[in-house]
């Protein structure tokens, strides 16, 4: 399948406990994608089209999608059974390949990895659209609360790796040896609900640097900010 003159994806894991603003940095990072695809068991986000069969999930974004590209900008979150992982990624490969054939930049995420993979190998599909899709210009979010039971391949493969707060030494452990940053910084990330207040760090992995930050709410609206870049 042939790309119209666009350029390649890149993919990003984000990684934290709960509530520490892994799905408040991925809708941040969402915002320049006109369509969105979405792995949504818990239903968290808001979008265009919710389904939650693979059937309905087929029509909408084989059947539909084959025909013509759709003119408006859309979100599509699959809510179904975690059985349903493999035969996702399966249909979203084909969707963004079908969408860079239309010259359109797609996103897709995937809430809480560690559910649908394991430390071993990424699942077929899974593993497939980590490795051969961004060159249809798909950007990936994979988000994790315990990056030590999830697939390696995507933390091992990510352009940029998003660190939140991490309850458990030995997530805190694999998040350092998989960026390269010292493990105090990992273990000095807060996330005071109460304030509103929730650290981070940013490695980039191509560009070998890393930038301290943290998101804030200003009248409930979500604020980034981040330091200047550290060489890893």
């Amino acid at each position: 399948m042939m790309v119209n003159n666009i350029k390649s994806g890149k993919l990003t894991a984000i990684i934290g406990s709960s509530r520490s603003g892994k799905t408040q940095f991925a809708l941040d990072q969402l915002k320049p994608f006109k369509f969105v695809l979405i792995w949504d068991v818990e239903e968290q986000y808001q979008c265009t089209y919710r389904v939650r069969n693979r059937i309905d999930l087929f029509n909408l974004i084989c059947v539909r999608i084959g025909k013509k590209c759709p003119k408006k900008a859309e979100r599509i979150a699959y809510t179904g059974s975690l059985n349903d992982f493999n035969t996702f990624c399966q249909f979203a490969f084909w969707w963004v390949r079908k969408m860079g054939g239309y010259g359109e930049q797609t996103a897709i995420v995937f809430e809480e990895t560690a559910d649908v993979t394991s430390p071993a190998k990424a699942p077929e599909h899974y593993g497939i659209l980590l490795r051969r899709s961004l060159k249809y210009g798909v950007h990936l979010f994979c988000i994790t609360q315990r990056p030590a039971e999830s697939d390696k391949t995507s933390i091992g493969n990510a352009s940029i790796v998003h660190v939140c707060r991490l309850s458990l030494p030995r997530d805190r452990k694999f998040a350092a040896d998989a960026t390269g940053i010292d493990r105090e910084i990992i273990n000095d990330l807060r996330a005071d609900q109460d304030k509103g207040h929730f650290d981070f760090v940013t490695a980039d992995m191509g560009r070998g640097h890393y930038s301290l930050g943290y998101l804030n709410f200003k009248n409930q609206k979500p604020i980034f900010k981040s330091l200047s870049p550290t060489p890893i």
